[in-house]
């Protein structure tokens, strides 16, 4: 994994303008969604443009600020990954994460039973078992994995690690995935859970090893959801 991390393309102010321009984006689309007449009571489509807006914008503006400054596909960690990384430290890893987010969320609900969920799981419980479900698990085991595992784990954590060595730049990048989600009660879990996701991307030097365990950890967590909407 130390491949580039001396000569990385990109510094804080890239990863500043990403996250800057992928929030001002995120929020004119939402504010626009809010105050167009055709999507006046249609939440999931709100939603769902939001989501796809954000996907796109962090994406596009992950590419520009390293793959357009001359860095190497390799450095954002787009390299092949074994067979046997996938199963072990994907599916595993996200398998691994969703049982801890469970443990951790049960003492959490009985203490502060008044605490929000989540906007997307809130989406997921009013969305039944039809197609609206369809599109949100793809949303969140699909899209969100992969757009946050590129800024959060592929461009942020290469900075930190050059900065601070792999220990401390897998801590800071952990608890910068927690604090991003803006949710105060589970920043800790969160947290945990990027920390983890940062490991994995060390240990085995591709992108889409971490993208797999975050969409497993994501996607059994909503088909979870949908089995309680069930019964």
């Amino acid at each position: 994994m130390t491949e580039g991390y001396n000569r990385l393309r990109w510094g804080l102010m890239e990863i500043v303008l990403v996250y800057g321009g992928v929030l001002l984006i995120a929020n004119l689309v939402g504010a626009y969604s809010m105050h167009s007449w055709w999507l006046e009571g249609k939440p999931l489509v709100q939603f769902s443009l939001v989501a796809g807006v954000q996907f796109l914008a962090t994406i596009g503006l992950v590419l520009v600020f390293t793959i357009g400054k001359k860095a190497s596909w390799a450095e954002l960690g787009l390299r092949p990954a074994s067979l046997r990384d996938i199963l072990i430290y994907g599916c595993g890893t996200g398998l691994v994460l969703l049982l801890f987010m469970l443990v951790v969320s049960w003492p959490l609900s009985r203490l502060m039973p008044d605490i929000s969920p989540q906007l997307y799981e809130t989406m997921l419980r009013n969305a039944g078992h039809g197609a609206s479900f369809v599109l949100l698990f793809f949303m969140g085991a699909v899209l969100a994995p992969v757009s946050e595992e590129l800024f959060y784990r592929a461009m942020i954590y290469p900075f930190l690690r050059n900065a601070l060595g792999p220990v401390w730049g897998i801590l800071l990048a952990g608890l910068v995935f927690g604090l991003a989600h803006w949710d105060v009660w589970r920043t800790i879990p969160l947290a945990i859970g990027g920390l983890v996701l940062c490991y994995v991307y060390e240990r085995t030097g591709s992108i889409y090893v971490p993208m797999v365990a975050h969409g497993v950890w994501n996607g059994v967590m909503s088909l979870l959801v949908l089995l309680k909407i069930q019964i």
